[in-house]
């Protein structure tokens, strides 16, 4: 475990609780999914929620706002916005927006576009040609939709624009807001974080922070990536395949191109020393490995300079991290490191 900084006694106590004791990897099942059984949740008492339409880059997304108990729009709460992971939904996601509520904690879940509830990616079928001079025009036209389309800083976009709306929620404190990330989306909070001076506080739980080792350089495209990608300049269209775990999905081959130039770890050195990071990881994290995976978390803490922790929860799987005790931990740990430092 890192910890760089002094925490109050009972931050500490919270936090350094979430270290769990339990059966090693080898002796137990793996669990290699989520259910709906693992996303079910029970509002907390008090505890509201509002479904929402924001826009990025003029596509109408979806959300669901929790408000926590005796909220107000005369009130200043702090505001956390949550993404989800590789190929994932809201679905996986409300329980901790339900959590962090419960705290006293305004917290919006999105889908990323293309995904969930959101509004799909949209392109003309026919040539359209417009005049410069004229900035608007409206036309009926036949489109194509397409969703499940998973480009990293896409996603990175949607964080920024979702918490632009909710800088705009009454009793909201548009000066107060934090991310939380999951998996491929704990990657996503460090590259928000470095990007957007807004966010003041960034919790990442068994984050796929890739690019530790990685030269700061343009990598070379191997060949099957160039042909896809030329052949996408070229017609439009691109090749396909299905990845996923909980719920697989078709995603373009453009998505391996993408991800495989996305090294979340090259943003850390533009956080703002102010902006506090956490980084919550499994021990027996079996989709990075454990010693990567703990090794990326634990440098990205240390590397740093403000305030900054990791944490190891002893005993769990990448899964297991959303379910049963290891999820009351993680889920706690971050609601406490939220109110700490918003």
């Amino acid at each position: 475990m890192t910890d760089r900084i002094a925490t109050c006694g009972a931050l500490a106590a919270l936090i350094c609780a979430t270290v769990l004791m339990g059966t090693p990897a080898e002796a137990q099942e793996i669990k290699n999914s989520l259910t709906p059984e693992d996303w079910a949740y029970t509002l907390p008492d008090g505890v509201t929620t509002k479904e929402v339409k924001w826009y990025s880059e003029s596509i109408q997304c979806w959300a669901k706002v929790f408000y926590p108990k005796d909220f107000s729009e005369k009130a200043s709460r702090p505001a956390i916005v949550l993404g989800h992971g590789w190929t994932g939904t809201h679905s996986s996601m409300e329980k901790y927006g339900a959590r962090f509520a419960k705290h006293g904690l305004v917290a919006m879940v999105i889908d990323y576009r293309g995904w969930g509830n959101s509004g799909g990616f949209i392109s003309p079928l026919q040539d359209i040609r417009t005049d410069d001079m004229v900035r608007h025009t409206t036309l009926t036209a036949t489109v194509r939709i397409k969703r499940t389309r998973l480009l990293p800083m896409k996603q990175v976009e949607d964080y920024r624009n979702a918490i632009s709306y909710i800088q705009g929620e009454p009793g909201v404190d548009p000066d107060r807001i934090g991310i939380w990330g999951s998996s491929y989306s704990g990657g996503h909070v460090v590259t928000v974080a470095a990007l957007d001076a807004r966010v003041k506080v960034a919790v990442g739980q068994v984050p796929a922070i890739s690019g530790k080792n990685v030269p700061m350089a343009p990598r070379p495209i191997r060949k099957a990536l160039l042909e896809d990608a030329i052949k996408r300049a070229r017609t439009g269209k691109g090749g396909e395949f299905k990845t996923g775990f909980s719920t697989p999905r078709m995603v373009d081959i453009e998505t391996q191109l993408e991800a495989s130039q996305y090294h979340p770890y090259h943003y850390l050195y533009r956080i703002p020393e102010t902006t506090a990071l956490l980084f919550i990881g499994a021990e027996n994290e079996e989709l990075y490995g454990p010693e990567k995976n703990k090794d990326r978390g634990e440098a990205a803490a240390n590397e740093h300079p403000g305030p900054s922790k990791y944490i190891d929860i002893r005993g769990i799987t990448h899964f297991e991290m959303y379910i049963d005790e290891a999820f009351e931990r993680g889920s706690n740990a971050a609601a406490a490191w939220y109110l700490a430092y918003l």
